[in-house]
């Protein structure tokens, strides 16, 4: 598995590009803008983008779907409980930052155990609310591509429309339960592993009772 990080939009938002090297089939992880850029990256690895995968639909994760979607073919992947985000009257205080969107229709409704796959990959969702009511984990293989819901020694904002922080905290608890270590790709700022998160993370700390 490869993974290419491309920061995108005003927000600063990680969008991944994942790919079999074997045979270039790839998924894009919450393409937020810059389109450009994103599809630049795939036609340099020459890959063939089977998935547009959203952690959740807020407008700095969803700006650049559709011409990523135009362009490769690629089916659309939205959280079922983050539908309703994807209307741009739903974006509320953030309507004027996305003038330029067009919305599109999911051709899957992922929810908890959806599995998605390509190449030799398979994307795994899992449900973690409390940024969104359907902000979701993705993993695949070692790696958590957390979206908005767990940060380098943070977590995601509640107080938006559907947010809600107990959700949160119950969240970043089924984080600090699993088993092993992973890879933590979240969807702002820098990168971090499981492990660290356990032992720094104040939110989920206190989600384990902790602090």
């Amino acid at each position: 598995m490869k993974i290419m990080q491309l920061c995108v939009g005003l927000v600063g938002t990680n969008c991944y590009i994942v790919y079999d090297e074997t045979t270039r089939a790839a998924a894009v992880i919450d393409p937020g803008d810059n389109a450009p850029s994103i599809l630049q990256a795939v036609q340099q690895e020459k890959l063939d983008v089977k998935y547009v995968l959203l952690t959740h639909a807020h407008f700095d994760h969803i700006l650049a779907a559709h011409e990523v979607l135009q362009a490769t073919g690629a089916q659309y992947v939205v959280p079922e409980a983050d539908q309703w985000l994807l209307d741009r009257n739903n974006m509320g205080q953030f309507r004027g930052l996305a003038r330029s969107y067009v919305q599109d229709t999911p051709d899957i409704l992922a929810s908890e155990g959806t599995e998605i796959t390509f190449g030799g990959l398979t994307a795994v969702y899992m449900s973690t609310p409390g940024h969104t009511p359907g902000s979701s984990v993705i993993r695949i293989d070692d790696c958590l591509f957390t979206g908005d819901c767990l940060f380098r020694h943070e977590c995601g904002r509640c107080d938006l429309e559907g947010g809600d922080f107990s959700a949160m905290l119950r969240s970043l608890r089924r984080l600090y339960e699993l088993e092993g270590d992973y890879k933590v790709l979240p969807g702002h700022e820098g990168l971090s592993t499981l492990n660290e998160e356990r032992a720094a993370n104040p939110y989920m700390l206190q989600a384990v009772g902790k602090r």
